[in-house]
C-alpha cells in the first residue's frame, strides 16, 4: 500500500507542474471555455485526495490492530485432612486447612509479539509472618511470579517461547504444568515451536541456578538442573494422533557444581478418540545415569479404553512402572522408573502415596484403574475413580532376609462433584478414601495394623474472570 501511495503522489505532482504550465501560455483562455477539462482536474484531485486518505486510514487501522487483556483468578479451598500423602494413626488428629490463590495476568498480542505476565499470591490463611499480639498484617514474602513470558513469530510456522511459563506434554504424564497444587508449576526455558498443518514440532531448552554465581555453585540434588525436550505431534485425522518425544532431564550431585548427570526418557504416545470411543496408549523407556552415576534402563506403558454412551462415560486401564529385580545390582544399574515432573494425583490417586520411585522402596508400581464421569446437564459432574494399587517386582522384606512383601498396596476411591455455577465461576467438592495394607503401612513408615482409614475432603471455590479485553 505504501508503493501505491508513493506512486499517486508523482502523479499528483506532475498533473499540478503541467497545469501551471498550460496556465501560463495564452492557451488558457481558450481551454477554459471548454469546461469539461475544468471538472476533469477537479475530479482528478478530488479522487486522489480521497484515495491517498483512504490508504493512510486503512494503514493507521492495520496499525492499531493489538489484543490487550486482564485476567483474574481467585480460588479458595477448605481441606479436612486425616490421610493425604502420610497415612495417619490413632496418635494423628484431622486437619483443618484454607489455601487461598489469587492472580492477576497481563496479556499483550500485536503483529509478531505475544507477551503474558501473571503475578499470583499462593498462601494458606494465617500463614503471614508479619504478626504482633495485636494483629495479623501479612507476609513479608508472599508475592510470586506465576508467569512471565514472550513468544516471537518468527515465520508463519515457527515461534519462540522464552521466559517462565506452564509446559506439558501430551496429556501429563512426564511433563506437566500441575495447576491443581496452590502455587502450581512452571518452568524457566526457552521453546521452539513449529506448526503446520497437523504437524507439531517443539525444543524446549532450560539451565537453573539458585542465583546468579560467579562460578559453579551447588544446586539441590533433588530439583532439577536442566529439563530439554524434543517433541513431535502429528494429527492423522480429528480423531487420531501420535506424538513422540525425548526428554533430558539433568540433575546436579552435591559437591560436584561442574557436574551434571542427565537420563534420557524416550516414548510415544497415541490417542483415538471420536467423541465416543476412546483408546489411549503410551510406552517409554529411559536411560542415562542417575545422580550417582548409575546406569538407567527403566520403561513405563499405559493402556486405556473408554466409552461414553449419552451422558455417562465408563473407563478402564493400567499403568505399569518397572520397578528394581531383586536379584539385580541396584549399584550397576537402576531399573526402577521415574515419572519425572509429571501429574501424580490425576493418574495414581489424589491422595498422592505412590508419588517417586522411593515410595515402593524402588519396587516400581503396576496401577489397575477403572473410571466412571456423568454430566447430569451442562453445570452438574460427578467423577469416580478406583485403583487397585501393587508393586510391579518383588521387594525385599528387610527385617526377615530371604522374604519379600506382598506385593499388594491397597486401594483408593476418589469422588469429585463439579458444579459450574457461571461462566469462569465453579464449585468442587472431592471426597477421597484408601484402603491400604500392611505392605503400604511399612512402606510409609507406620507400625502395622496401627493405620486408621486415610481421608480427605474438599471444598473449592473458583472465580476465574477476564476483567478487560480489546478483542
Amino acid at each position: 500500500m505504501m508503493y501505491i501511495t508513493y506512486l499517486f503522489n508523482i502523479y499528483y505532482y506532475i498533473c499540478c507542474h503541467i497545469y501551471l504550465y498550460i496556465l501560463e501560455t495564452r492557451l488558457i483562455i481558450k481551454l477554459m471555455k471548454k469546461r469539461k477539462l475544468v471538472v476533469f482536474l477537479l475530479s482528478f484531485l478530488f479522487v486522489n485526495s480521497s484515495i491517498i486518505a483512504q490508504l493512510d486510514k486503512n494503514k493507521e487501522k492495520k496499525e492499531k490492530k493489538s489484543e490487550f487483556t486482564i485476567d483474574a483468578e481467585l480460588r479458595t479451598r477448605g481441606n479436612i485432612i486425616n490421610g493425604y500423602k502420610k497415612l495417619p494413626t490413632e496418635s494423628n488428629y484431622a486437619s483443618y486447612v484454607v489455601e487461598q490463590r489469587t492472580r492477576l495476568g497481563f496479556g499483550y498480542k500485536k503483529d509478531i509479539l505475544e507477551i503474558k505476565i501473571t503475578f499470583q499470591d499462593a498462601r494458606i490463611w494465617g500463614d503471614g509472618n508479619l504478626n504482633t499480639a495485636t494483629g495479623a498484617f501479612g507476609d513479608s514474602a508472599s508475592i510470586d511470579l506465576k508467569e512471565g513470558w514472550a513468544a516471537l513469530k518468527l515465520s508463519d510456522n515457527f515461534k519462540l517461547k522464552i521466559g517462565r511459563q506452564g509446559l506439558q506434554l501430551d496429556g501429563g504424564r512426564l511433563v506437566a504444568e500441575r495447576n491443581w497444587s496452590n502455587p502450581g508449576l512452571s518452568y524457566d526455558a526457552a521453546v521452539f515451536k513449529y506448526k503446520k498443518n497437523d504437524f507439531t514440532l517443539d525444543v524446549a531448552l532450560s539451565y537453573s541456578n539458585t542465583a546468579f554465581n560467579l562460578f559453579a555453585g551447588e544446586f539441590d540434588p533433588n530439583k532439577m538442573k536442566s529439563l530439554n525436550y524434543i517433541y513431535l505431534k502429528k494429527k492423522f485425522s480429528k480423531d487420531l494422533s501420535l506424538s513422540v518425544s525425548s526428554i533430558f532431564s539433568g540433575y546436579q550431585p552435591e559437591g560436584s557444581p561442574q557436574v551434571i548427570k542427565f537420563k534420557t526418557t524416550v516414548g510415544s504416545y497415541i490417542k483415538y478418540d471420536n467423541k465416543k470411543l476412546f483408546l489411549k496408549g503410551e510406552f517409554y523407556y529411559q536411560l542415562g545415569k542417575t545422580i550417582n552415576s548409575v546406569d538407567v534402563a527403566a520403561y513405563f506403558f499405559n493402556a486405556e479404553a473408554g466409552y461414553q454412551m449419552n451422558k455417562i462415560y465408563l473407563g478402564a486401564g493400567i499403568d505399569y512402572m518397572s520397578g528394581q529385580d531383586p536379584n539385580a545390582d541396584i549399584t550397576e544399574e537402576f531399573q526402577a522408573f521415574d515419572i519425572l515432573y509429571g501429574t501424580r494425583f490425576k493418574y495414581y490417586g489424589n491422595l498422592n502415596f505412590l508419588v517417586t520411585p522411593k515410595s515402593t522402596k524402588n519396587g516400581g508400581m503396576m496401577n489397575p484403574f477403572a473410571k466412571f464421569s456423568a454430566n447430569f446437564n451442562k453445570k452438574n459432574n460427578l467423577s469416580i475413580f478406583y485403583h487397585m494399587f501393587q508393586t510391579a517386582q518383588d521387594v525385599a522384606n528387610a527385617a526377615n532376609p530371604g522374604e519379600f512383601y506382598d506385593k499388594n498396596l491397597g486401594s483408593e476411591f476418589d469422588m469429585i462433584y463439579t458444579y459450574k455455577m457461571a461462566k469462569g465461576i465453579s464449585v468442587k467438592a472431592g471426597y477421597h478414601i484408601a484402603l491400604p495394607t500392611e505392605t503400604m503401612e511399612i512402606f510409609k513408615g507406620v507400625e502395622p495394623g496401627t493405620c486408621e482409614t486415610p481421608q480427605w475432603f474438599w471444598l473449592m471455590l473458583s472465580i476465574k474472570p477476564t476483567l478487560f479485553s480489546t478483542k
